[in-house]
């Protein structure tokens, strides 16, 4: 028995070759025609179509063009991060302006107390003026854009912004809106409000609470995309 099903494995296995190459097909005594080869001759002589090996050689050339253009991404980013930093110590921004080199792209952290007056989403001039010394560098680079708004747990409640979401929102989209304005692609910027929550410290004093009351601005490694769980903080 061990032998007769040894046999008539070997004679499947073949058999499954051959039925993908029917030109090869040779009697089987008492069960009709099949594919059987050689057990000598593997492959019979059978060369694989030319479209796989190109398949194969294109899939490989695909890992490299995007191993590359990773490579490429990182190397930029990481000339944005230091120009950004020096630009912040010329500048005398350090404290209003904060730049870290996230997993998910840079980081610009501005302080509220910077951008807005309380309660409000206008830009002020001084925000306006602080911004707009980082467009050139947006502007040098293709990579998308994402703003975002965070406030502390004072609860608000007026006719424009009914909660810290609302808020929140507002401030982010003031900023999309002036990059938008001053020559950033609009289809690289997005805002979200993230309003009381994230928080970076405890609300329990007045300079957790400052921390708290933030916008960023990430600009995201080519491999993230806005609106994807990428993009989503982290505890920041």
């Amino acid at each position: 028995m061990s032998t007769i099903d040894k046999t008539r494995f070997a004679t499947l296995a073949q058999s499954l070759y051959q039925a993908l190459h029917p030109g090869q097909q040779i009697p089987l005594n008492g069960m009709g025609t099949t594919a059987l080869l050689n057990s000598g001759d593997q492959n019979n002589g059978t060369q694989f179509p030319d479209n796989l090996t190109a398949s194969n050689g294109s899939s490989k050339q695909n890992v490299q063009n995007q191993s590359q253009s990773a490579l490429a991404d990182q190397q930029q980013l990481d000339q944005l991060y230091k120009e950004i930093q020096q630009y912040i110590a010329a500048h005398h921004l350090s404290g209003e302006v904060q730049v870290e080199d996230q997993a998910r792209g840079i980081q610009i952290t501005m302080r509220d107390v910077a951008l807005f007056n309380t309660g409000q989403a206008v830009l002020l001039p001084g925000a306006q003026h602080i911004i707009s010394g980082f467009v050139p560098f947006f502007k040098h680079i293709t990579n998308s854009i994402v703003v975002e708004g965070y406030t502390d747990t004072q609860p608000i409640d007026t006719p424009i912004y009914p909660s810290n979401w609302e808020l929140s929102a507002a401030r982010a989209m003031s900023v999309v809106r002036f990059l938008s304005y001053h020559g950033i692609d609009p289809t690289r910027l997005a805002g979200m409000g993230y309003g009381q929550y994230h928080n970076v410290a405890p609300n329990n004093t007045p300079a957790g609470r400052q921390a708290n009351r933030r916008v960023n601005i990430v600009v995201l490694r080519k491999a993230y995309t806005p609106g994807t769980v990428q993009t989503l903080p982290t505890g920041n």
